[in-house]
């Protein structure tokens, strides 16, 4: 297997998986203002394909719920605004938006740890995880992009600025490095400061 082979075809399904949800949320939450949107991920890409996003009404209700937690209110906030594992939406309601793309991603994920993806390093001991975490990267850059020209996040219930990205339910710094690398790309000057901010405190 070559994962060059499957770029192209992981980039259309993850695309149009993103496309199907987003018109879900906008015939089902047309009354909330969403501040959010990612792509989300189980640690060490199993299970990949999802999709996360979050209110701004869960938000504030949020920052109330948990402010004993943190040392202030702006502290609470920011934590909120850049961890979905405290958001209120999640694309598994439709599942099957995703079905495609979690298929192909099963096989890549297969042929992975079988060592059959002749396109990685495998001259080393050990599976070239960085290589498999590069095209995921990639791809991902490419798909959130490919979104923001199609300009389906410029209408309600999206706000205009919008936080984008790939997210993990608990990710380790090595993870949030990937999510920073992501942010970069595909994020405002404002938002990627306070992701900046919140993974690398």
């Amino acid at each position: 297997m070559l994962l060059a082979n499957l770029k192209n075809k992981f980039i259309e399904l993850l695309y149009n998986s993103c496309i199907k949800d987003i018109a879900h949320i906008k015939e089902n939450y047309s009354h909330e203002s969403f501040f959010s949107y990612c792509i989300y991920c189980d640690d060490g890409f199993d299970s990949f394909f999802d999709s996360v996003g979050c209110t701004k009404k869960w938000l504030n209700e949020q920052v109330q719920t948990l402010k004993q937690y943190h040392k202030n209110e702006n502290e609470t906030l920011l934590y909120i605004e850049t961890f979905a594992a405290e958001w209120n939406y999640f694309g598994s309601e439709k599942i099957e938006n995703f079905r495609d793309i979690n298929e192909l991603v099963d096989n890549i994920n297969k042929a992975y740890y079988d060592d059959e993806i002749e396109d990685l390093n495998t001259t080393s001991k050990d599976l070239d995880y960085v290589g498999l975490e590069n095209f995921f990267r990639e791809a991902i850059i490419v798909v959130i992009n490919q979104l923001k020209a199609s300009k389906c996040f410029d209408s309600n219930p999206f706000e205009s600025d919008l936080l984008l990205g790939l997210q993990f339910p608990d990710p380790d710094m090595d993870l949030k490095e990937l999510v920073l690398k992501i942010s970069e790309q595909v994020n405002s000057p404002q938002w990627h400061k306070k992701m900046l901010a919140s993974y690398r405190p």
